[in-house]
């Protein structure tokens, strides 16, 4: 299939057309996918919302059973399921990313609420309701000197700041990090490593904004290491917040002078008095 792109449009009884954009990259994605894991997250979802699959299947146009059937049919070369991959997004609010590649149903009850918040910041990223900011590696080397970063802490008799984990105390900073703020508080997402491996885990820590020097106030929220079944799931939040961390920010007070200026008819350069 030669495509770049591919343009789709859907109803399934929602009651409003949506157009959905596809990228060449998504079409391969999904035309190689794992089916057995789709039809396992598909039944593990509506089990979880108490929908029956065959309304599912209803409400898709699709036969009876046909999820049942899904891992035994080589569909590879076409795609007879993807209206079903786009109502399942929609209905349970899930991306297409985290529906094909994270299995539900390996998921503690904790791991499903963290699986939540990583597709709701990933949407509310590529919606510009938050945006991110980059503290590059080269940065954050450079904060041990003075310190002046709320997860970076002197031992004792040491000079220098070095960062400190709440959950490993053998690992380092191993790339670059971001925060962002949500809720009154920043959401810092720190890439690290153990001094003994060479994977990229990532942890993630609530610091309150208005005491943003106080150790008391930090709260960790998890480490997401390669071997999680949220790995994934976790690098394509960090390529997005990357990705928003290069846009440009602009103020409150910014936004709603040029707007008022924007929304201004134009004037007669004539009529203007100096």
């Amino acid at each position: 299939m030669n495509l770049n792109s591919i343009t789709l449009e859907f109803d399934f009884k929602f009651n409003f057309v949506y157009t959905v954009f596809i990228s060449a990259y998504e079409v391969n994605f999904m035309s190689n996918f794992d089916k057995t894991l789709l039809g396992k997250n598909i039944k593990f979802l509506a089990t979880q919302k108490g929908i029956k699959v065959g309304d599912i299947e209803t409400e898709a146009g699709v036969s009876t059973g046909y999820l049942s059937r899904l891992a035994n049919e080589d569909n590879k070369n076409n795609f007879p399921i993807m209206d079903l991959i786009f109502l399942i997004s929609k209905k349970f609010d899930v991306s297409i990313n985290t529906l094909l590649s994270v299995d539900f149903s390996n998921l503690t009850p904790n791991e499903i609420l963290l699986s939540q918040f990583f597709d709701k910041l990933n949407k509310d990223t590529e919606n510009n309701k938050i945006i991110w900011e980059l503290d590059s590696k080269e940065k954050l080397e450079s904060m041990k000197l003075k310190g002046s970063h709320p997860l970076f802490f002197q031992h004792q008799q040491d000079p220098f700041f070095s960062y400190h984990s709440f959950f490993d105390q053998d690992v380092e900073i191993s790339g670059d990090s971001y925060k962002v703020c949500i809720e009154n508080k920043w959401l810092f997402f720190m890439a690290v490593s153990n001094v003994e491996s060479p994977n990229i885990d990532f942890e993630l820590y609530f610091i309150y904004k208005y005491t943003f020097n106080s150790q008391n106030e930090i709260e960790k929220i998890c480490k997401i290491c390669h071997d999680s079944e949220l790995y994934k799931q976790i690098i394509d939040l960090r390529n997005v917040a990357a990705e928003s961390s290069r846009h440009v920010k602009l103020s409150d007070s910014v936004l709603n002078t040029i707007n008022t200026y924007l929304s201004h008819e134009d004037e007669n350069v004539d009529d203007i008095e100096f």
